[in-house]
């Protein structure tokens, strides 16, 4: 697995990709709009791990990539260069998710493994926070298998949504 930006050539891919983003879970993307071209989206990307044009709502800079396994895209990761409060406390420095397709095939787990070493070595974050629902069973696994530590449990007053929070210490190499 390798976690990048799609490159130019790699289009009909982010397409695929596109049309393949389940009904129930609109986030996958970060910051992408319908008709938007990869171009311009990644142009958004590169803005947002600058820091230079942050997103409403999401002041800190986050730098997104690509799982590529075989040339296909599998997944996304977001990875929070800080935590801001509240979101931080909430959603922890790392999201990420596996397409549809390509669950239960270990991909997650490795997903989450490479974004850790990423925000080690390109982000300087010793420590990262990872978030999940309680009821997710498969992000339980897929953060535990990765070392990380169940701290508790918070609530966003907000919404009312409770998220599992863990620590892993990112190794300084691989």
């Amino acid at each position: 697995m390798e976690l990048r930006l799609p490159t130019p050539d790699e289009e009909p891919e982010f397409r695929r990709m596109l049309a393949a983003i389940p009904a129930d879970n609109p986030a996958f993307l970060h910051f992408h709009r319908p008709g938007m071209t990869m171009a311009e989206y990644l142009d958004v990307l590169q803005k947002q791990a600058a820091g230079s044009d942050p997103a409403p709502g999401r002041e800190v800079p986050s730098t997104f990539l690509f799982a590529f396994v075989d040339g296909r895209i599998v997944g996304r990761v977001s990875i929070r260069h800080s935590l801001d409060y509240p979101l931080g406390s909430l959603m922890g420095h790392i999201g990420y998710a596996v397409l549809p397709e390509f669950r239960g095939r270990g991909h997650a787990t490795e997903l989450l493994r490479l974004a850790i070493l990423h925000a080690r070595q390109h982000l300087g974050i010793a420590r990262v926070l990872v978030t999940c629902d309680p009821d997710n069973h498969a992000s339980i696994r897929v953060i535990e298998k990765n070392g990380g530590v169940f701290v508790d449990e918070v609530d966003n007053h907000a919404n009312g949504v409770r998220k599992r929070r863990y620590l892993i210490d990112a190794p300084a190499y691989d």
